[in-house]
């Protein structure tokens, strides 16, 4: 006899498939979006979040999430759709492509991919509050197996107090997936909605009104990558970045988007940060460049219906984002935003998540052809300007160190080293008070001793001084460790400094710049050096073997941290 088939099959597991669903690849910041994505399309203009800590953890050491509150002012929900909003798969706006929601799995898989439990309340104008709710465990242990209908009830609590006709409270609880700390998300949350959501903040978004978001009590204000809006950004009163000459991008609408168009218009803005945050060379990761989030503005902005939906470098595009280091960070003074229309999703492999957004191979390419020559000559115009600050303080630098007898031809190194001074010297053990008068000597045999005063405060105020001068012998460096400065002088008598002040003239007369280089790179070599000596104790004894292996170690640890300021 054969055995009877139950042919009445669901689609999915449905405890097993939701836990295995929370393994997707949201992170915390794009599952708070969808919550917010769903309250601009129901029209609020008043979005309130209030990530909260556990109760009991109040007194531990590392705080946790104890649970999100979103609150709107929107259009709310009647009992139907309340019902319904979920369950996965489910929208009111299924494939619609005219707002900045589509695939109706975001706020509930955004949900579960943090947090255990989610309850729903919602208002219809002249209506009650109604509520419904899923919870992991109750379903896992079979106690929930359907959406609860919703009921009447009102929220209790005090974020939704503003909410008079209308309106929307979604309450995350059993967080438990917390991968950052309490404290960093709360402050990386206040950044990933300013920029995300900077189009909706300053009223500019197609089709919507201006909106106010405040996190935690504190209002979240826009954060622009091209520097141009200064609205609602806590710096309107700064210059504002140059922007160059809009483009677009005709581009063909997949056959598989039901469009009366063939094509739609890419739209690219690129900016140059104005003068007053591309300071000098080196000053992109300081407190100013932190504060206004330029250190994090390497990469470009895409936006889905001026909604981003993506920020950083584009993978694999070196032409455009540069070779090295050093192109990156010069980057980071250039904005760019890439726009676009809901009917390209497919060409620009928008996810059901709305992150991590790149375009296809055939796009990409056009759009580094499009870029990449802008991009190389804002970097060129940015590099100019910084070499030609350079020059001006390598000049400022010469005129201070002639007055002490320093000459001028280490003028470009000793620019770099008086800067870096406070972070080159952090780790000095060597501070030689009996050497100072002897230094200045050393430097200026004919001063007097009011003179020889004068030299040694010049010296500190430089932390760290190279020049040349001629020594008896054949030894190609001297270096002296004073109080709080140190000297290095090349013996211009040496048979070294003879071989590389040739070949260093050979390369000056192919290519000034790059002689330039090398000659700073040189004497930065030997800056190592004299800092892997001071790194090490005086007082400390140790074998020969030992002080080798010590100094090795020191050089490189020195030497990278010299690199990696030198270029920057």
């Amino acid at each position: 006899m054969e055995k009877e088939i139950n042919i009445e099959q669901g689609f999915v597991e449905q405890d097993t498939a939701l836990e295995s669903m929370r393994a997707s690849d949201f992170d915390c910041y794009s599952a708070y979006g969808e919550v917010i994505d769903n309250s601009i399309q129901a029209y609020a203009t008043d979005i309130r979040i209030l990530i909260e800590e556990r109760k009991d953890r109040e007194n531990s050491r590392s705080k946790k999430i104890g649970q999100v509150i979103f609150a709107d002012n929107g259009t709310g929900m009647d009992i139907d759709l309340l019902h319904k909003c979920l369950k996965l798969g489910h929208s009111s706006r299924y494939n619609d492509r005219s707002g900045i929601g589509r695939f109706g799995v975001g706020m509930t898989l955004g949900a579960i991919h943090e947090c255990r439990r989610i309850d729903v309340y919602s208002k219809v104008k002249n209506d009650n509050w109604y509520y419904t709710y899923i919870d992991l465990d109750e379903i896992k242990n079979g106690t929930l197996k359907l959406i609860p209908r919703p009921v009447q009830k009102k929220p209790e609590f005090e974020i939704s107090n503003y909410i008079s006709d209308s309106g929307t409270v979604v309450i995350w609880s059993n967080y438990d997936k917390q991968i950052e700390t309490f404290e960093t998300i709360v402050k990386e949350s206040h950044i990933w909605i300013g920029r995300t959501f900077r189009k909706f903040i300053w009223g500019e978004a197609q089709g919507y009104n201006e909106i106010q978001i405040t996190l935690n009590n504190k209002i979240v204000r826009a954060i622009d990558p091209l520097y141009v809006n200064k609205k609602k950004t806590g710096f309107e009163n700064e210059d504002c970045a140059e922007l160059l000459t809009p483009q677009e991008i005709p581009w063909n609408i997949p056959f598989e988007d039901i469009s009366s168009k063939q094509k739609s218009n890419i739209k690219i803005n690129i900016s140059l940060l104005p003068d007053a945050y591309r300071r000098t060379r080196g000053a992109g990761g300081d407190q100013f460049a932190i504060d206004r989030f330029v250190d994090r503005n390497e990469g470009i902005s895409i936006l889905r219906k001026d909604r981003e939906v993506f920020f950083g470098l584009m993978p694999r595009a070196n032409k455009l984002n540069g070779s090295n280091d050093g192109d990156r960070n010069v980057t980071r003074f250039i904005g760019c935003e890439i726009s676009f229309n809901p009917e390209l999703d497919a060409e620009f492999e928008v996810k059901n998540i709305k992150r991590g957004c790149v375009p296809a191979r055939e796009l990409k390419l056009e759009l580094i052809d499009k870029l990449s020559p802008t991009f190389t000559t804002l970097r060129e115009r940015i590099r100019n300007r910084w070499s030609e600050f350079d020059r001006e303080k390598e000049t400022e630098t010469s005129n201070q160190n002639s007055d002490i007898g320093i000459s001028s031809t280490h003028s470009a190194t000793n620019k770099f080293l008086k800067e870096a001074k406070s972070s080159l010297l952090k780790g000095n053990k060597i501070n030689n008070y009996d050497k100072d008068e002897t230094i200045g000597k050393k430097i200026n045999p004919k001063a007097s001793n009011s003179e020889i005063e004068k030299v040694i405060q010049g010296l500190k105020e430089n932390g760290i001084t190279i020049d040349e001068k001629e020594f008896i012998g054949d030894s190609f460096i001297d270096i002296e460790h004073g109080n709080q400065l140190k000297t290095l002088f090349y013996n211009t008598n040496s048979t070294f400094y003879k071989a590389y002040s040739d070949i260093l003239e050979e390369l000056k007369n192919q290519n000034e710049e790059l002689a330039t280089k090398y000659k700073v790179l040189l004497d930065l070599i030997f800056i190592g050096y004299m800092l892997a000596e001071s790194s090490i104790d005086p007082n400390e004894k140790m074998d020969g073997a030992s002080f080798t292996d010590e100094i090795k170690q020191y050089w490189s640890i020195n030497l990278s941290k010299i690199l990696k300021k030198w270029n920057t």
